[in-house]
């Protein structure tokens, strides 16, 4: 056995005992609390249910809640159950929704009246396309990077009522926001009604240029819609600075919230244009046309909002990009990896995607990462390319960002 390979699994194995005994895990406890030397931000593991050991790189597909927004979901649900009428109505669920939707628009950056309580990004892609009432011959612009969340709406359209959908390319690999607008611009028609875009791509966390899409799009007298599931709770969003006309999140994915919450922003100026019928009485989250809503859920993400408040979005952000700067920097010496998101700076993200070697399949290996070294990141959708996506949060630290580099460094080698 060479020196290499003898090393090479002394690694391994090292790593995985490690990972099940817990010692590779966030140091900023689990016994007690430390300031994270990036950026002061102090957080603890007992903040949160993660499984012991996990290294848990993996918020752009579902975040984990912290514990006092669990309890503070649990609490209301148990009040609820006590009597459930005493939350019906008149009687208390209408002023408790409308404080996290009040909470939620406050950090948004919009008026309270613009804002709306769903179930997911795509729950609120969804409404916006509903509401639009569009018909035979409308023509809409996206790109080929956006989630199925994103895009089935508008396919929906397509199949059934005959509206136009021109895809532009955006190679992953390629981030290049010129050529992007470039390809917007040139795609524009006179039976244009919109662009819908994703202000993080889902595929390689490339953050395109909203203000200055908003701007063109307003330009021509035509809507833009976003598609946020990557953006909220991860880096700074204000919608009234981005300009766009409609804005879709989730709450269960960078907010921290309950999973089967989202957020849904309909500008004033677009109002009479997007009615979604779900909210077509009132943007209330309580109203006749909406129906009953997950009550313990809607104020579970309240408090986690308040959370993320409460550390500042900056701070969360500058912290994010940091540990994603050290990760590319660390993925960048392994040759059998092919980093395909931007570098630091105005396009970055706190995601970061890698394209495997063609001999590794991107849902086995990461399944193995998983089992094996309690490494949970995710493998890309098929539809772009085979690799992984690592997401990178406030309850990461550069330990585990060592760690996953260290593990791939070791298995790619």
């Amino acid at each position: 056995m060479s020196t290499s390979n003898y090393n090479r699994r002394q690694f391994l194995g090292a790593a995985s005992v490690g990972a099940a005994s817990g010692l590779l895990v966030n140091p900023l406890a689990p016994a007690h609390a430390a300031t994270n030397p990036l950026t002061s931000i102090t957080a603890s593991n007992l903040e949160y249910a993660l499984e012991p050991g996990v290294v848990y790189l993996n918020t752009g597909t579902l975040g984990p809640c912290r514990r006092d927004t669990m309890e503070a979901a649990k609490k209301r649900w148990e009040e609820l159950e006590s009597l459930p009428l005493k939350f019906y109505g008149k009687w208390g669920a209408e002023s408790l929704a409308e404080k996290t939707r009040t909470t939620a628009a406050a950090f948004l950056g919009c008026d309270v009246h613009e804002m709306m309580i769903t179930a997911s990004t795509t729950a609120g892609m969804n409404a916006i396309a509903q509401g639009l009432r569009l018909k035979a011959g409308d023509r809409i612009i996206t790109t080929d990077q956006e989630h199925g969340g994103g895009i089935l709406c508008w396919n929906y359209y397509q199949k059934y009522y005959g509206i136009v959908i021109d895809m532009i390319s955006i190679p992953p690999g390629e981030n290049d926001v010129e050529l992007v607008l470039n390809k917007i611009s040139d795609s524009i028609t006179k039976d244009t009604r919109l662009i819908s875009i994703s202000h993080v791509t889902s595929s390689t966390g490339l953050r395109l240029p909203v203000e200055r899409i908003s701007a063109l799009a307003r330009s021509k007298n035509i809507l833009c819609v976003v598609d946020g599931a990557q953006a909220a709770g991860a880096i700074s969003v204000n919608l009234k600075e981005l300009g766009c006309h409609a804005y879709a999140t989730s709450g269960h994915k960078w907010l921290m919230g309950p999973k089967g919450t989202g957020l849904l922003y309909l500008s004033e100026e677009a109002r009479d244009l997007i009615r979604p019928m779900q909210f077509e009485e009132s943007h209330n989250t309580y109203n006749d046309s909406n129906g009953v809503v997950n009550q313990a859920a809607i104020f579970g993400l309240g408090s986690a909002i308040e959370y993320i408040q409460s550390v500042g979005i900056s701070r969360i952000e500058a912290h994010n990009l940091a540990l994603r700067s050290r990760l590319y920097k660390h993925l960048s010496e392994i040759k059998r990896l092919t980093i395909l998101s931007p570098v630091a700076g105005p396009l970055a993200a706190p995601m970061l995607a890698c394209q495997l070697p063609d001999n590794l399949d991107r849902t086995s290996f990461s399944h193995m990462l998983l089992e094996k070294y309690k490494l949970s990141v995710r493998p890309t959708h098929k539809q772009w390319f085979n690799g992984i996506r690592f997401s990178l949060h406030i309850f990461n630290t550069e330990k585990e960002v060592d760690f996953a580099a260290e593990t791939l460094r070791a298995l790619l080698s």
